[in-house]
């Protein structure tokens, strides 16, 4: 979003709105509706990851294994988005320690040390979530407390300060409403998260694919 709010191409506005609509479109079709659908199916026993949904312990599968091989592709997929994107973070701070700033982006002296920091860090990701049997516990509280704020709630609540449309408008009326809307379902998300996680991390056993009972 920042790389199209800065391009030159004039206007910004518009690009953006065009971008948000397109974003906010892409997460209900994908994420909305196989939540909503996973819910209708399975109910509150469903698993914290679908794939568990469609392959469980005790009886077939059910869904063929073209459908669940391409489930795994996209999975995958998005992982490696969401890695590339907020380790961004860790990467710069490891970077800044690590790198020669009077050397290239890509001399040995500096990618060496990139691929090695960040293939280490990567490794230490995956050993936690391994290690941890409820680690989708621990994504629905980040979630539920970081990415609803920062997705549904700040943006509407900064556009209506920055912005001021007029109380009389639709717009704002939009904003408020999604304002109230999502605080509610991230707090509800909180609590229902937060209750599996100490659940679960009463009773489990390291490196193990359920919680053991």
């Amino acid at each position: 979003m920042p790389l199209t709010q800065a391009t030159l191409a004039p206007p910004a506005t518009g690009k953006m709105v065009k971008g948000l609509a397109m974003c906010y479109t892409v997460i209900f079709v994908t994420f909305y509706s196989a939540a909503i659908s996973g819910y209708w199916a399975f109910g509150n026993k469903a698993y914290s990851n679908i794939l568990k949904n469609l392959m469980p312990d005790d009886r077939p599968s059910l869904a063929p294994t073209v459908v669940v091989g391409l489930a795994v592709v996209f999975v995958l997929l998005q992982l490696f988005a969401i890695g590339l994107v907020y380790s961004q973070v860790a990467y710069e701070i490891m970077e800044k320690q690590s790198a020669d700033v009077n050397q290239g982006m890509f001399s040995k002296r500096n990618l060496i040390p990139r691929l090695i920091l960040r293939t280490l860090y990567m490794i230490f990701c995956g050993f936690v979530a391994a290690m941890l049997p409820f680690f989708g516990d621990i994504n629905g509280v980040v979630g539920a407390i970081g990415f609803i704020p920062l997705d549904f709630v700040l943006p509407m609540l900064l556009y209506n300060m920055t912005c001021r449309p007029p109380k009389s408008s639709c717009t704002y009326w939009i904003n408020v409403f999604i304002i109230i809307a999502f605080t509610g379902v991230g707090i509800m998300g909180s609590f229902s998260s937060i209750r599996n996680l100490v659940l679960d991390a009463n009773n489990f056993k390291l490196f193990s694919s359920k919680v053991v009972d």
